[in-house]
């Protein structure tokens, strides 16, 4: 277990305390039946390219809703409640699936947004195509929520470190404590069996319908969900930020075989690239360095300003709630993060990427019940999860109780104590039975929202949806080049 350094905290304590957070929060569209929605994205929304708080992720029924940033947890979540609801009500008797694994896949194909006629959208279909080629529609359906966290430049400074190596620390102890979020957060364990149907994966049977590993916190998170073989045999260690860069560059630019029958030339364009990744996107971190959006790629916005912020990408929805998460997951993931940047991250050695990549498959496959390789100092000795993630709360609830006095965060970590006693994942399995299938589990904690209409929230929300078609109007115009020359500048923006 790694530790706090009161040098950190102290730093903290100096500056002005400031952190900012946002989330994107993802959920499938389901009709009423269960079944992923065949329908295309309302224009009650506007324009998905344009839209900045709801667009698409992977296709048509893969809803993404994103917030802007706060600099507390209470506007966030509200913001995020008024948002969930003014979008389930533009669904035409659709719901927004609660819940990481897809609602009952209903055909072959999924259906993709199309081509368009900017070269944005025409990228962004190419892109969503090559994804399908690659991996296959059911892999890009698992849903989940984004959580992006930055702090204030005082603390860093009064760190001493520079921004890059502050927020790649954070990442890489993330990573080291990843497999204890993944216990107390991990919310999907079971799938309905089309999600499964012609793919070599071993499960058991739990009833006729539903799919499941016993001891799984998250399917979604495991090797059965949103999973690059290719990628996981090149683990991202955040040692430096050059090192992040270069595994991106070589990753876009260099072919991989496994992907060379995949069409990418002009005579028919079915992926943007043949390299591992086509473009940043498709990296599968659970967590990601991000640089600030501007109109720069984030390969090249990393190289020009460096990382702004982290942006945490592993969190399964929690069906539980009503709209996926909790203000308490929100204060826990805030505390988490806290907790990797007051704590020394020294650099992560080769020995040290095996025990991280096995403890995160044993937290996602069997973090209800298993060991996991304790410490990189004591000869790979192992601990009882249970009692590794007891440890690692009493730790963190004494950090934050040195920088904030609310009892929220009390609340917070009672709640959390008691998952740890009994997981989000065995209360899935648990309601699954008793329902007799996830489907219905499901659509039963699908259902709207009871929020009034927020009138200062409606208009903002109207307003962007009228900005996203007027800017799609104007961006209609503003394309130069023919496509096949966009696409090698793309391409070429990289090497």
């Amino acid at each position: 277990m790694i530790n706090p350094s009161q040098s950190r905290v102290g730093a903290f304590l100096n500056s002005d305390k400031k952190i900012i957070r946002g989330v994107e929060k993802e959920n499938l569209r389901s009709n009423a039946r269960g079944e992923i929605s065949n329908k295309s994205f309302p224009e009650s929304l506007g324009n998905h390219h344009f839209n900045k708080f709801v667009t698409l992720d992977y296709s048509e029924p893969h809803l993404e809703l994103v917030t802007p940033t706060f600099d507390n947890t209470h506007d966030l979540f509200e913001f995020l409640q008024q948002l969930h609801s003014y979008v389930e009500k533009r669904l035409d008797g659709d719901i927004l699936w609660n819940y990481s694994m897809p609602p009952v896949f209903n055909k072959e194909l999924i259906t993709l947004p199309d081509a368009g006629i900017t070269n944005k959208s025409k990228l962004a279909y190419l892109y969503r195509l090559g994804l399908r080629n690659r991996y296959g529609d059911k892999m890009q359906s698992t849903a989940g929520i984004h959580f992006n966290i930055s702090f204030s430049e005082t603390f860093i400074k009064n760190i001493g470190i520079d921004k890059n190596e502050f927020y790649l620390g954070i990442a890489r102890n993330f990573m080291r404590l990843f497999p204890v979020a993944l216990r107390l957060t991990g919310s999907s364990p079971v799938t309905h069996c089309s999600f499964l149907k012609g793919r070599d994966l071993h499960v058991e049977k739990l009833g006729d319908e539903n799919c499941y590993l016993p001891k799984s916190t998250s399917l979604r998170v495991s090797r059965l969900g949103y999973y690059s073989e290719e990628q996981d045999k090149n683990f991202i260690t955040f040692n430096s930020l050059n090192e992040y860069l270069e595994i991106m560059s070589r990753y876009m630019n260099k072919p991989n075989e496994k992907f060379s029958h995949i069409s990418s030339t002009s005579e028919k364009y079915e992926q943007v690239n043949n390299g591992t990744i086509q473009m940043e996107s498709e990296l599968y971190n659970h967590i990601r360095p991000k640089a600030k959006q501007t109109n720069l790629r984030q390969y090249l916005q990393l190289q020009e300003t460096g990382i702004d912020y982290l942006e945490i990408r592993s969190i399964d929805l929690n069906p539980f709630s009503k709209i996926g998460i909790t203000q308490n997951d929100l204060f826990f993931w805030e505390a988490f993060i806290f907790y990797c940047a007051v704590c020394d991250s020294p650099p992560i050695s080769s020995i040290e990427i095996e025990s991280i990549k096995e403890n995160i498959r044993r937290a996602s496959e069997a973090g209800q019940e298993c060991n996991l390789i304790a410490g990189f100092d004591q000869a790979n000795a192992e601990i009882d999860i249970k009692e590794l993630t007891s440890n690692f709360l009493n730790s963190m609830r004494a950090s934050i109780k040195e920088v904030s006095s609310e009892d929220l965060y009390d609340q917070m970590f009672e709640e959390f104590e008691n998952r740890n006693n009994h997981p989000i994942s065995a209360q899935v399995i648990e309601s699954t039975l008793k329902k007799g299938n996830i489907i219905s589990f499901i659509k039963e904690h699908s259902q709207h929202i009871s929020l009034k209409n927020n009138q200062k929230f409606h208009k903002l929300f109207e307003e962007e949806k009228a900005k996203s078609i007027n800017n799609f109007q104007a961006h209609l115009s503003s394309d130069k080049l023919e496509f096949d020359e966009f696409i090698k500048k793309f391409r070429e923006e990289t090497k």
